[in-house]
């Protein structure tokens, strides 16, 4: 092979590489894979797609590759044309390929999942349903029965999202079905769990033995295998604890059944990979390996999320060591934990193994919620390994004393809209639930409202198909197209399916919580599902509750809000007729409305301001120094305080303002105070309700809004009538497009040379209108009240999308607020004096208005200073730097070509220019620029110099230019 041949096959091997980490990075498969794996993994993934887009800043038909990619990750034409532009990049800059190949050999070794395209992978493989693959089971027949050691292989199972999970059941049996193994009988048991047996007539004539074990709560796979063996294993040598979704290959019962002939282990995991495959390469596999009877499937036809060293799919165990331990541990409801919990505990009672077969291929299917309401792993309260099974395992009666669940549907029939543009608040929560995946059930909102007595489930029922027929977003899906542009549609019919829930009338409470949680911690599919789940909780069969949980893309709070007025007024005895605002806004008008000239018009107001706002901000209120975080990063801090309510009363009374705007002030001079900063930078979130046409719209109409608060040498009531004017402006003109709105943050953060890291949020969710703000109480004595305020650790993150996010919400007289931290930036031992200083300023201020000067005293006296930053650090265009971090990062992005930086005093302040020695005449300081901006999310407290000098090793000169 020739040199140049040599380097284009290494070109080629390292831009599908990088195309790999672009797909890793956007598309939601990879999260959706599996939690825990996608958090460990995903600034990996982030990183080099960042270098990616750098690569690329210069070439206008890469980026367009790359944009295409990730917008639609599973085209494989796109994975392909976005290679070969990288390819072509590579070959233009070679300092790059050696730079990002050393960048992305170490990364490999540090990612947990990973993106695998087989080469003659096609996207075009016919869908296959539940009707395709029920023709390929044909009867039931028993594997050989020659005298050997039984296998007993348990299926645990569920499905409730309308067969896709069946379908795969099907094929997993179907494959088992089709085994070269002679060595003894094989018994396969499936395991149904649900309120009821929903799929036994398809699954009971294709095993030895089908066991329904009745449970509505959360899947438990643990007690659903136990009851499996329980129930069926008498007699087996081995049993296999398989996944319902996995699709085995025909070797699969006789190889590992070998492996404890011959290596007299005690269990195993029978491979170091589990290919989680997308919906063509499902039903290619299914195809291959239960149609045309292919002993395997081979990987080259395949797509998928590749993950590293899974810790379950397929476990087998010697059956007398599965008793030994006392099976899998029943107290781990929801998914996760389960499966390392049992291998932990095998692992210490005998001698566990993993082997290194081609991957296990997981067949495509929708992906159950991961964490609980509150973003917390369903068992993380489960002391891993502390299960022994002494007081049995396996009940298949443990959940029949709970409360009795069915479920209905009610029926719709109405107009049909055809597809139609998103409106911008529902594209600002599709592209925020895209980012997180399997975890956006986080943005799920809620609407509960009593029943009035007297009433039947019918009549409840058909209140709730009258509020469906009223309001489209109701009966909405979210199609995408072929270029990965989100259109809304709305249906003219179908059937939204109901929960149906009875309680005792002291437990109405509990259960209806349980019913909530139940539907509030899933996504929604939003291509295949409504974006409303509804419950009603009756007692001895009549309504007295009802529950919907909807898709935040559909509703905020302002529509929760709508919601709750009209259904509460239906269950009255209102007609629909007489509800307010006749006939109702609908999404796809408004959409249409934002797409006009008048719309575009609106858009570009509000980006104007932003871009403005965007100039003269420090481009993260958090630079540093760096700490050393807790074990859970990012912490959040509740402080109760009745002392901190009624002040905020006060001032607002006297200074004509909101109490929204006065807490705003006040934490934006604690939060400048504590980060040094002369300027504290927030992002808000705003309802927009006082528009026109969006008063009583059900759907999304939220946008963003930035307020930069400059900390002057100010009265307290100037600095509230400053950030006062500034939310005001953002009420009138933050509503933008959000794609434009990204590019403008982006733009701005090229020219001025910063990442800017709008990192900081603060949103006031308090229902502070129809008289519900706790009214003032003038009599009380404020520091009276504040020795009763309570502080207290309410929730913590491995992983947030905030360095710091404060907010607050409506409870009794007294409202609560909250800090989540980044502990990276701000140490956990530092929230409760944050949290308390947004206190004590707002007692004092309520006495008597004072300069904000003493005030920041005040919290100085208690403890709350700014970090110590040492003369290395400088202010540049109202961003604190730190030197070495800016000449860190011309390391990082110019690794070949040596450079310094040297500070120069121009009019507007200190300069920054970098020296950089490269002896390549093409490279141009806006190529340098780029190279810089592109790593600067890595280091916050650096900033890409204004000008630079290039010149060859030796050669001195004047800045060649510069690049914003």
């Amino acid at each position: 092979m020739s040199p140049q041949a040599e380097t284009t096959r290494t070109q080629c091997a390292l831009a599908r590489r990088l195309a790999d980490y672009a797909v890793l990075a956007h598309d939601p498969a990879v999260p959706a894979a599996t939690a825990g794996y996608w958090e460990m993994s995903r600034a990996h993934y982030a990183a080099i797609d960042d270098e990616v887009r750098g690569l690329l800043a210069d070439a206008p038909d890469g980026a367009r590759a790359h944009t295409e990619l990730i917008t639609a990750p599973h085209v494989p034409d796109h994975h392909r044309q976005l290679s070969g532009h990288l390819a072509e990049a590579l070959h233009r800059r070679p300092v790059e390929q050696a730079r990002l190949s050393a960048r992305v050999a170490a990364t490999d070794g540090s990612i947990w999942l990973d993106h695998h395209l087989g080469d003659r992978h096609s996207a075009g493989a016919k869908p296959l349903g539940l009707e395709e693959i029920s023709a390929l089971t044909g009867p039931r027949t028993q594997l050989p029965t020659a005298e050997g050691h039984q296998v007993h292989v348990v299926i645990p199972f569920r499905d409730r999202t309308g067969g896709g999970r069946t379908r795969n059941l099907l094929a997993c049996l179907i494959a088992l079905r089709d085994q070269d193994h002679e060595g003894g009988p094989v018994r396969v048991t499936v395991v149904e769990t649900d309120d009821r047996p929903r799929w036994r007539d398809l699954v009971e004539p294709l095993v030895d033995s089908y066991v329904f074990a009745a449970h509505d709560g959360r899947f438990n796979k643990s007690w659903t295998v136990n009851v499996g063996v329980a129930a069926e294993g008498a007699g087996s040598a081995y049993t296999c604890v398989l996944d319902a979704d996995i699709l085995v290959d025909r070797s699969f019962v006789r190889r590992n059944v070998r492996r404890f002939l011959d290596d007299g282990h005690t269990a195993h995991v029978c491979c170091d990979r589990s290919l989680s495959l997308d919906g063509p390469s499902t039903a290619e596999a299914i195809t291959r390996r239960c149609r045309a009877g292919d002993a395997g499937v081979p990987l080259d036809v395949l797509r998928g999320v590749l993950l590293r060293e899974p810790p379950g799919g397929a476990l087998w165990v010697r059956s007398g060591a599965y008793d030994d331990v006392g099976g899998f541990d029943e107290r781990f409801e929801g998914w996760g934990g389960e499966d390392e919990d049992i291998t932990r505990r095998l692992t210490q009672s005998g001698d566990f193994r993993r082997y290194g077969d081609e991957p296990l291929l997981h067949l495509d299917h929708p992906r159950p919620p991961m964490r609980d309401s509150a973003e917390q792993p369903f068992n993380a309260h489960v002391e891993m390994g502390s299960w022994d099974g002494d007081d049995g395992y396996g009940d298949p009666l443990k959940y029949t004393a709970g409360g009795l669940r069915s479920a209905t549907a009610i029926d719709f029939s109405a107009t049909a809209r055809p597809p139609g543009p998103l409106m911008w608040g529902q594209r600002l929560l599709w592209n925020d639930s895209r980012w997180m995946g399997e975890k956006d059930h986080y943005f799920n909102m809620i609407v509960t409202v009593p029943v009035p007595p007297g009433h039947r489930t019918a009549d409840v029922l058909d209140c709730l198909r009258q509020l469906v027929h009223r309001h489209e977003a109701l009966r909405s899906r979210v199609v995408v197209t072929p270029d990965g542009e989100p259109l809304q549609e709305v249906a003219s019919s179908g059937a939204i399916d109901v929960l149906l829930a009875e309680a005792a009338a002291e437990k109405v409470d509990e259960v209806a919580a349980e019913c909530r949680a139940e539907l509030f911690g899933r996504s929604f599919r939003l291509a295949d599902e409504w974006p409303v789940r509804p419950c009603v909780v009756s007692v001895r069969g009549e309504p007295v509750r009802v529950t919907l949980v909807l898709s935040h893309v559909f509703a905020d709070a302002g529509a929760t809000a709508v919601l709750a007025e009209e259904l509460t007024g239906l269950l009255a005895g209102t007609e629909v007729g007489e509800l307010p605002g006749q006939p109702p806004a609908q999404p796809l008008d408004r959409a249409g409305h934002e797409n006009s000239p008048a719309g575009r018009k609106l858009s570009e107001n509000g980006l104007r301001r932003l871009e403005k706002q965007l100039r003269s901000i420090p481009q993260t209120m958090f630079p540093g120094p760096v700490l050393d975080p807790d074990p859970y990063r990012f912490r959040r801090m509740e402080m109760r305080s009745p002392a901190l309510t009624e002040a905020l009363l006060r001032i607002a009374d006297r200074e004509k303002a909101s109490t929204s705007t006065v807490l705003l002030a006040t934490v934006a001079l604690v939060l400048a105070t504590a980060t040094g900063h002369r300027t504290a930078v927030f992002k808000t979130v705003l309802g927009n309700r006082a528009f026109p046409g969006l008063e009583r719209l059900v759907s999304n109409t939220l946008s963003n809004g930035v307020v930069p608060v400059e900390i002057r040498n100010v009265t307290f009531a100037e600095l509230v009538n400053a950030v006062g004017r500034v939310t005001m402006g953002n009420l009138l003109r933050s509503q933008c497009d959000p794609t434009e709105r990204d590019a403008v943050t982006a733009r701005v953060s090229h020219r001025r040379g910063v990442h800017v890291d709008l990192s900081v949020f603060f949103n006031d969710t308090r229902d502070i209108t129809g008289g519900r703000e706790p009214r003032m109480r003038p009599e009380a004595d404020l520091e009276a009240l504040s020795a009763t305020t309570r502080t207290s650790w309410v929730g913590e993150w491995e992983r947030q999308d905030a360095k710091f996010f404060f907010h607050t919400r409506s409870d009794a007289d007294c409202d609560p607020v909250y800090a989540m931290v980044d502990t990276a930036y701000l140490p956990s031992a530092s929230v409760d004096a944050l949290l308390r200083g947004v206190e004590r300023v707002a007692v004092r201020a309520a006495e008597a208005d004072r300069p904000v000067c003493r005030l920041q005293g005040l919290l100085a006296k208690h403890g709350l200073n700014a970090p110590v930053r040492g003369p290395d650090w400088m202010l540049v265009d109202h961003c604190w730097i730190r030197l070495s971090d800016v000449e860190a990062a011309l390391a990082a992005a110019l690794p070949e070509w040596p450079s310094e930086v040297t500070v120069t005093d121009g009019e507007d302040g200190p300069a920054l220019t970098a020296r950089v020695t490269c002896g390549d005449p093409s490279v141009s300081p806006q190529d340098v620029h780029r190279a810089v901006a592109a790593v600067l999310p890595d280091f916050p407290a650096a900033m890409a110099p204004s000008g630079y000098v290039i010149s060859p090793a030796g050669a001195a000169g004047e800045p060649a230019g510069r690049s914003r």
